[in-house]
């Protein structure tokens, strides 16, 4: 005989009622011993509500998305880290869809998540699909935005200070001795993707801000691929004037900057310094462990989750749109030259 929500109470030594609100993420109603002691019965009774019968009566699926632009990204995996357990702990289910940085795959899960009656999407958008996500938005689906600002979308937005960070990257190599800096950034001239656009512009006015060389050969707009940055990089080091320390924008630009190095036999710090915005797994264990400015990545996944789950309840409606800013720190290791 199927086990029901009867046997959950009386096993747990509680109501009906209580058992019920905690399916329905309504947590506030109940300590946190209760919760445990619910979820402790129902994983020894191996419960399974019917989410179809719930999701009908409440006009509610108790299931999100997170639409990310790429996977492949350690900063975004652990902001979904962060995102899921925060849906795990409030009877949330997540979804999750690899845009690839792709406009149209962006758009194709959209139309897609729409038509499943999700509750909430939270997604670090392309910038390319913003009249879909204020359709969405504005049609009692809540869009919350992480990681990437778009002032077109009336939404929570969850993000860094990427001024601030970009300042700690370039103090932090000046007192290093590093003046000669160039900075390697996806293309962003065009681009919609703020953090792109952000940094380069912090680069640019901070140099100029704190009297260092500026060279336009020095903003580096280049992909990722290494034998295109391995071209981009010997550009450079055939000038008279040669930069002595490389800031990457992203995680992933780092990354593909070391490994150039280290194909040209240059040594880091010795022969090019090198620093990183955005932290990643292995990044401490390399011989020359990388100095970074890392984001908070898992707390921003977690309140941007919050920020969604609040506005899917209704308890935000009254409330215009908040842009939260998470300030990024300098992690120093040695790849700048610190002893």
């Amino acid at each position: 005989m199927a086990v029901t929500i009867n046997d959950v109470a009386r096993a747990a030594g509680i109501s009906k009622s209580t058992v019920s609100q905690y399916l329905n993420g309504r947590f506030e109603f109940m300590s946190y011993e209760t919760r445990q002691r619910i979820s402790q019965v129902i994983a020894e009774l191996e419960y399974r509500p019917n989410a179809l019968a719930r999701s009908l009566k409440q006009k509610k699926t108790h299931t999100v998305a997170a639409v990310v632009s790429s996977i492949l990204n350690p900063f975004m995996t652990n902001t979904i880290r962060g995102a899921e357990d925060y849906c795990k702990e409030n009877g949330f289910n997540l979804i999750l869809c690899n845009a690839d940085d792709d406009p149209a795959q962006e758009l194709a899960y959209i139309h897609t998540l729409a038509s499943k009656q999700i509750d909430g999407i939270l997604i670090s958008t392309t910038g390319r699909n913003n009249e879909a996500l204020r359709s969405l938005n504005g049609s009692g689906t809540p869009v919350v935005l992480f990681s990437r600002h778009v002032p077109e979308i009336d939404a929570d937005t969850v993000c860094v200070n990427n001024k601030l960070g970009i300042d700690l990257g370039i103090r932090h190599l000046m007192a290093h001795g590093h003046r000669r800096i160039a900075f390697f950034v996806l293309p962003h001239s065009q681009s919609p993707v703020t953090p792109r656009r952000e940094r380069a512009q912090a680069y640019c006015d901070l140099v100029r801000e704190y009297g260092l060389p500026a060279r336009e050969a020095w903003l580096v707009e280049t992909t990722n691929d290494e034998v295109v940055l391995t071209e981009r990089l010997e550009e450079l080091l055939r000038q008279e004037e040669k930069p002595t320390a490389l800031f990457g924008a992203n995680d992933l630009m780092t990354m593909s900057l070391v490994r150039v190095l280290a194909n040209k036999g240059l040594r880091i710090p010795q022969e090019m310094a090198v620093l990183g915005f955005d932290d990643w797994e292995w990044a401490p264990y390399l011989q020359t462990p990388i100095t970074v400015v890392a984001q908070p990545s898992y707390e921003m996944g977690r309140r941007a989750m919050e920020r969604l789950i609040m506005r899917i309840r209704g308890k935000n409606d009254a409330m215009p749109p908040v842009l939260e800013h998470y300030e990024p720190e300098l992690i120093v290791r040695r790849s700048c030259g610190e002893r």
